[in-house]
């Protein structure tokens, strides 16, 4: 009789992580067309900004980048300890868990987007960013960062010059899966530049479609190991 595993094939870790890095880029266009300047996933980035706005205009402008920074910073705690024990032995009910809290949080968020003040509206998205970026994280078995793309492009120079340099076959592998989620993220920027400024207060909630769809690939036959006999 077959016996059917706790696992997820290797290529649903891919599919989350890639539409994680989607929504990575889209959000990140949104917030900083529409919210001050300020990145919730890219944090970088947002660090580079809240500086620069701290000399050239002071503290008024500048402290709008503090509380996404916070909040991506107890985003990634939390989802450690999540990680680590929601549902720990069964990785089927564990990914489920992890997914319906991301779906949840975007609900909210997109629900409340008019009403939240901007302070409390990028400090909870700084949240979110942290939990994803902590929890989907795995492109074809490679780790990537998938809001970080500093690291990302640095990875992808050293993995090009092993692959067409040195001829490292697992270099290439790593370049193009590199490269795809790079690929992945600018998309994601252009979708949400172009929402954001066409549907502002879309953003949030195609967000949230795309992250049910993932929700509901997790629930499908196809997403799961085969039996074992």
């Amino acid at each position: 009789m077959a016996e059917t595993t706790r696992q997820f094939r290797p290529v649903t870790a891919t599919i989350l992580t890639l539409g994680a890095t989607l929504v990575m880029g889209m959000i990140d266009a949104d917030t900083f067309l529409n919210h001050g300047a300020v990145f919730v996933s890219a944090q970088t980035g947002n660090l580079v900004v809240f500086a620069v706005k701290l000399i050239e205009h002071g503290w008024g402008a500048a402290w709008v980048n503090v509380p996404v920074w916070i909040g991506y910073f107890l985003g990634c705690f939390g989802a450690q300890g999540l990680s680590e024990h929601l549902g720990r032995g069964n990785n089927r009910r564990q990914m489920r868990w992890l997914m319906v809290l991301d779906v949840g949080a975007y609900v909210i968020l997109a629900s409340l987007q008019q009403t939240l003040p901007t302070m409390w509206l990028i400090f909870f998205l700084g949240i979110v960013a942290g939990y994803e970026l902590t929890v989907f994280r795995q492109v074809g078995g490679l780790g990537i960062n998938n809001g970080i793309m500093t690291g990302n492009t640095k990875n992808l120079a050293t993995s090009t010059y092993r692959a067409w340099i040195v001829g490292d076959q697992s270099a290439r592998q790593r370049q193009i899966r590199l490269a795809g989620v790079l690929v992945i993220f600018i998309v994601g920027c252009g979708v949400g530049a172009r929402l954001a400024m066409l549907t502002p207060r879309g953003v949030l909630w195609i967000a949230t479609a795309v992250k049910a769809i993932l929700l509901a690939w997790l629930f499908l036959p196809v997403a799961m190991e085969k039996p074992v006999r």
